[in-house]
């Protein structure tokens, strides 16, 4: 976790600190070292949202793209009393999840049910080749659509398959000034469709100030 609260206060991990954690009221201590992300860790080896995974660089800078108050928001369903840490609450009422690991086609299916409202931005250069293979599948259709493009699938990369079920939202993140929302993808024929989002304007429809 990247906060936890010191005094009251949603801190950032540092040195020296002792926090809590906001979803279990657990303590926390920070992880400070040279080379992971500065982040806040559970005293005890027990996990309170199993959910929850490692950041990565680029997890964080996405979630840099929003304020300090919708990151990190702990949501509890009103019946069974569960607990889950957004990734962002954006101001449009919508929960983000930034999704850099592979991840179970249950567990997508569980966030997408628990958050209700929320869409998915899926890191499209954590494996190699997923990028290159990207860009070597979409061509023009022939509409008046520039941002608009098709899909041939090529390579043995299944970035797309494994989104192909998500009831929610999914965009790819590419490394470049856009994002690409799947609209659709038949993993049979290796056959869709996607659109290209300028990644300013959709951070900023969503709430969030862009930088570079």
């Amino acid at each position: 976790m990247r906060y936890a609260y010191v005094e009251n206060i949603k801190t950032e991990a540092t040195k020296g600190l002792r926090g809590v954690c906001q979803c279990c009221g657990g303590e926390v201590v920070p992880k400070c070292g040279k080379f992971k992300i500065h982040h806040w860790a559970h005293k005890s080896k027990d996990i309170c949202d199993p959910w929850w995974e490692n950041e990565s660089e680029w997890h964080r800078k996405w979630k840099n793209y929003f304020p300090l108050e919708c990151q990190e928001v702990v949501f509890k369903a009103a019946q069974t009393q569960e607990k889950h840490i957004a990734d962002v609450y954006s101001p449009k009422g919508c929960v983000i999840e930034f999704q850099s690991y592979s991840i179970d086609p249950n567990e997508v299916a569980a966030r997408e049910n628990f958050y209700d409202q929320m869409i998915w931005v899926v890191d499209g250069v954590k494996n190699e080749f997923d990028k290159v293979y990207f860009n070597m599948s979409v061509y023009q259709p022939h509409t008046n659509d520039l941002t608009l493009r098709n899909i041939k699938w090529v390579g043995r990369s299944k970035l797309l398959a494994k989104w192909a079920n998500a009831t929610k939202h999914v965009y790819f993140d590419f490394g470049t000034d856009v994002v690409w929302h799947l609209i659709n993808y038949d993993g049979a024929t290796k056959n869709g469709q996607v659109k290209a989002y300028p990644k300013q304007n959709f951070v900023e429809y969503f709430g969030g100030k862009y930088h570079t």
